[in-house]
């Protein structure tokens, strides 16, 4: 009998760009880290004191340096197994192949999904250390937006504009082109993405624009697939600072049996598992800044 075919090794570069292109977080994803068992990594961190005052009778003050591992556990854990049996790809003209299965689940499900945990992370810890805020900012003048924006930026400004990201919602992104009309210091252009949504440039600070609502508050309901947390709130923008978080996958499984390859029936079965997370590092907790919106009063 043949060996099934694992798609993570056999198409792993294609998969990558399948991801790549149904995702906006990309940016944020980490290259490498260091594993300390198996599901923890720890990220070390650097602190040394400062200048003393120096004595002209010889010598220099000595300072500290200290150094601490941070452990970081990984806690999402996915997966999803689908039947298609061999005689619905055939009478499809090949549509429920596993190749247009797995685009199909990547490019609606998957990627949206890494986008949804990501952002709701992020909005999670901002809250957790005071750095977020609920306002209704698009109800003002895109003047209004765009300076709310702007105070906001400012608060990371001190990491480098280059390292900072900001992702926000289409109204925010909408009334940051509108204000821009005539001003002649701004450029909109396309990602290069499967999905359609608008980048602009603020003072050297990137802005991604969040088409999809659906990926974009501050909690969700995992339970099947994702869907926005009963006391969730939209999302007006997140600013992030690089440096500031760790995002990694530590297994991205996919595997395709033939028919006669498993005891589940007469087609193919197609299983997906991605074990990643997102985590802020808590020396760096202030490089993150959002804004959502204010929950509705019922007023």
């Amino acid at each position: 009998m043949p060996n099934a075919i694992n798609y993570a090794q056999k198409y792993q570069t294609e998969l990558d760009q399948v991801i790549k292109q149904a995702t906006l977080t990309n940016d944020l994803e980490t290259p490498s880290v260091n594993w300390m068992g198996a599901r923890t990594f720890h990220v070390p961190s650097l602190a040394v004191s400062g200048y003393k005052q120096h004595s002209r009778n010889g010598g220099f003050n000595r300072g500290s340096v200290n150094v601490t591992h941070e452990p970081y556990t990984l806690q999402f854990d996915r997966d999803v197994e689908f039947f298609v049996d061999q005689m619905d790809v055939d009478e499809s003209n090949q549509a429920a192949s596993a190749a247009n299965v797995t685009r199909v689940f990547l490019n609606e499900n998957a990627g949206p999904e890494i986008d949804a945990y990501r952002f709701s992370k992020l909005a999670a810890k901002a809250k957790d250390v005071g750095q977020d805020t609920a306002e209704n900012v698009t109800e003002g003048t895109p003047k209004d937006v765009f300076d709310r924006l702007k105070a906001d930026i400012k608060k990371v400004r001190k990491y480098g504009t280059a390292n900072l990201k900001v992702y926000v919602s289409t109204d925010v992104m909408d009334a940051v082109e509108s204000y821009k009309e005539g001003k002649g210091n701004f450029s909109l252009q396309n990602e290069n993405t499967n999905i359609e949504t608008r980048v602009t440039v603020i003072d050297g600070v990137k802005l991604i624009e969040v088409f999809d609502v659906d990926r974009f508050h501050t909690a969700f309901d995992f339970t099947d697939g994702f869907v926005p947390a009963v006391d969730a709130q939209q999302l007006n923008w997140i600013i992030v600072y690089r440096g500031a978080v760790i995002a990694k996958a530590k297994l991205n499984s996919v595997y395709l049996f033939q028919p006669g390859q498993h005891t589940e029936g007469d087609g193919y079965l197609y299983q997906n598992r991605l074990y990643h997370d997102l985590f802020v590092l808590k020396n760096q907790a202030k490089g993150v800044v959002v804004s959502n919106k204010a929950p509705d009063t019922g007023a």
